[in-house]
């Protein structure tokens, strides 16, 4: 989407990247009868480089984006809690989920299903989960997936650690195949965009003549050398912490 302050700006004003990068041509919306409401963190708001959370909104028709880090006073994410045409989950991991694998979500389902989406990194969404209380008591549902992520420019702290666009994606197949969900292959357009945007950060990342933010050469995740503070590091908020 391009319009007449996008050439001064050198942003599409849609999809809120530089016009060399724009996804607008290759998404491709369409309809679910989940909705899926992203709770985006402040500094994943601003980055324009991939940013899975803005572009999964702009391609699943019936999704919202709400920005904070902690979201008890957001009287928008009240009204949806409170909406009596959907049942509320939280896409998180945790000890006691509902797991998208198996039937029992569909099992318990009453009306229609909403599902609140935390993005932002690791650390940041276990501090959203902690200092939204009005989420702590709405359940939990997880998928088991052997998936590795395809971000490629990230670094994932565990095998089965996906960004916000491949967890959506692998929700809505697992949604699609215990029967809540009919979007035949729509959703494949948030994988496509995805590795679109990965292979086009790569090969920017790679060109010497650019200026970036890289202090050091690209390298794939395969190359690089692993923190170890994820060895001890608790990624996931549990209602217990303190």
């Amino acid at each position: 989407m391009i319009d007449n302050q996008a050439p001064r700006l050198n942003l599409c004003l849609k999809c809120r990247r530089r016009l060399l990068t724009c996804l607008c041509d290759r998404m491709r919306p369409f309809e679910t009868e989940s909705r899926f409401i992203i709770l985006m963190h402040p500094m994943e708001f601003k980055k324009e480089k991939v940013g899975t959370g803005r572009f999964s909104h702009l391609i699943l028709k019936n999704s919202e984006v709400l920005v904070d880090v902690g979201f008890d006073e957001n009287a928008r994410l009240k009204e949806l809690l409170n909406d009596p045409e959907y049942e509320s989950f939280v896409l998180y991991p945790g000890f006691e989920t509902i797991d998208l694998g198996s039937s029992e979500l569909k099992g318990r389902l009453t009306k229609k299903a909403q599902f609140f989406v935390i993005d932002g990194t690791w650390p940041c969404a276990k501090k959203m989960m902690k200092l939204t209380t009005l989420l702590h008591q709405v359940p939990r549902v997880s998928f088991t997936s052997d998936r590795i992520s395809e971000f490629k420019v990230k670094h994932q702290p565990l095998p089965g650690c996906l960004s916000t666009v491949e967890s959506l994606h692998q929700v809505l197949i697992d949604l699609n195949r215990m029967g809540v969900e009919s979007t035949g292959d729509a959703h494949e357009n948030l994988m496509d965009v995805f590795r679109h945007t990965v292979n086009q950060q790569i090969e920017l990342a790679k060109d010497p003549e650019r200026q970036g933010y890289r202090k050091k050469p690209f390298s794939l995740p395969e190359e690089r050398k692993i923190s170890k503070k994820w060895d001890s590091r608790l990624l996931f908020f549990k209602d217990s912490d303190e």
